[in-house]
């Protein structure tokens, strides 16, 4: 069976108000295989912590208080293995001159020291680290 480290944008996703009903769709069909990293917890909490104080703020933070609780047990830390596997990574595609953007390539390291596929919408980002990604935009499963 795969499992899935989602990226930022397709949790993202579930919460704006033209939501695409393929990625919740395909979120529902794969809920007990999916896993979240906490730098995409930081990315969410970032762009809540921006917001002005008011009902949207509120309701991002419900959100995010909720997809925490409901991912119990699935949340991935950028720990001491990650890290290894990260500076392998970054120091390979350094040596072929390719530069990773720092998130994602930790998101990367996460799901290859688990043995995960990402599901992105960004695909490119993830391109030259080796991991299998997935885009729930395109998917009809």
């Amino acid at each position: 069976m795969t499992h899935f480290l989602v990226d930022t944008n397709i949790w993202s996703e579930t919460i704006r108000r033209d939501l695409s009903k393929e990625v919740v769709n395909w979120l529902r069909a794969h809920e007990r295989e999916l896993f979240v990293s906490t730098l995409s917890i930081g990315e969410i909490k970032f762009g809540i912590e921006r917001l002005p104080r008011g009902k949207r703020r509120a309701r991002y933070q419900s959100w995010l208080t909720g997809m925490c609780d409901r991912m119990e047990g699935r949340i991935l830390s950028f720990n001491t293995s990650v890290a290894i596997v990260w500076g392998q990574l970054i120091a390979r595609c350094a040596s072929k001159g390719i530069r990773l953007p720092t998130i994602d390539s930790q998101i990367a390291a996460t799901a290859k020291r688990h043995s995960l596929v990402v599901a992105t919408r960004n695909a490119d980002d993830f391109a030259h680290t080796g991991v299998k990604t997935i885009n729930p935009f395109k998917t009809s499963d």
